[in-house]
């Protein structure tokens, strides 16, 4: 019974000890925002870009001309952290060789150690390219106009971010596969082999045909399957008597001369703009077949390493 009494007393103190314990929700975290350093100039200071932001829970920190994904946070004492990050900084990327080709990338492995003053202010010592060189420096909350702005820029960059990916993903929806195109008809599998109908390549923004080649310059959806291009053509060195060139863009209306409709996922109708319409019912064209366009792909490296 003693020993029962014992343990039962032991499980009743830890459980005691554990509800005491701090918890992550109860352990001091910087407010998110922006901060300043104190002085006379601490206003126009928080009025300026550049200045130290702390946003941990989206896990980022920046500054004038760096920016730092948080990859660890450790609590060294009640209100005193120390922040492990990742870091893109500029101005140290301009010590480094400008040969190399990722100089102007490359990423740093940061700290930072921030520790609380009162509910405004708090202390901040961040290394430079792993190295604490700097003392420590007192940086306070700006004012609540100050975060209204920040928060509101903010919300509009990640709302233009978001627009910007849907159009990206719109775009790769609506635009026909790259590859090699034929019009259908008794020729089709002769006009696929040789490559020399049309080749469509909006990863490498170009457009081939039998006449032109086109470098592509500015795309733009009109409907969920239609794509409108701007594009800066010549004529084909091996074209024909038949052969034309396209209008100028800077003729034409929007700056486009160029447009695919997609059918399906193998079928498009192509159009040009001529004296500054689209006219006629467009030229119908397929999608090759998975061997002529492993063909053209194996004749495509080797052009590029014939030409290096």
């Amino acid at each position: 019974m003693a020993i029962i009494v014992l343990l039962t007393s032991a499980t009743d103190l830890s459980a005691v000890a554990q509800e005491a314990s701090p918890t992550t929700a109860d352990k001091w975290r910087p407010k998110s925002g922006v901060y300043a350093e104190l002085g006379k100039n601490f206003q126009s200071s928080c009025d300026e870009s550049g200045n130290l932001t702390i946003d941990l829970g989206e896990k980022s920190v920046s500054g004038y001309e760096w920016g730092c994904k948080v990859k660890k946070v450790i609590d060294l004492a009640p209100g005193s952290l120390k922040v492990g990050m990742v870091c893109d900084d500029y101005n140290l990327a301009q010590n480094l060789n400008p040969r190399d080709p990722n100089w102007e990338n490359r990423q740093f492995n940061e700290v930072m150690f921030v520790k609380r003053i009162d509910d405004a202010t708090i202390s901040v010592q961040k290394s430079l390219n792993g190295k604490l060189k700097d003392p420590p420096w007192r940086a306070a909350y700006c004012p609540l106009a100050t975060q209204r702005a920040l928060a509101e820029a903010t919300l509009r960059a990640k709302v233009e971010a978001k627009q910007k990916a849907d159009q990206e993903r719109a775009l790769k929806e609506a635009h026909p596969r790259d590859g090699v195109y034929a019009a259908a008809g008794a020729d089709f599998e002769e006009r696929c082999a040789k490559f020399n109908d049309t080749i469509v390549a909006f990863a490498g923004k170009s457009i081939t045909t039998a006449s032109n080649i086109c470098k592509i310059e500015n795309t733009r959806i009109q409907l969920p399957d239609t794509v409108r291009l701007g594009a800066t053509c010549t004529r084909h060195p091996a074209s024909g008597s038949e052969a034309f060139s396209l209008q100028d863009k800077a003729t034409t209306p929007d700056r486009e001369n160029l447009l695919f409709k997609k059918t399906d996922d193998k079928s498009v109708i192509l159009w040009i703009i001529y004296n500054g319409h689209f006219t006629g019912d467009g030229r119908k064209l397929s999608y090759c077949s998975d061997q002529v366009q492993r063909a053209y792909a194996v004749q495509r490296r080797a052009g590029k390493q014939t030409r290096n």
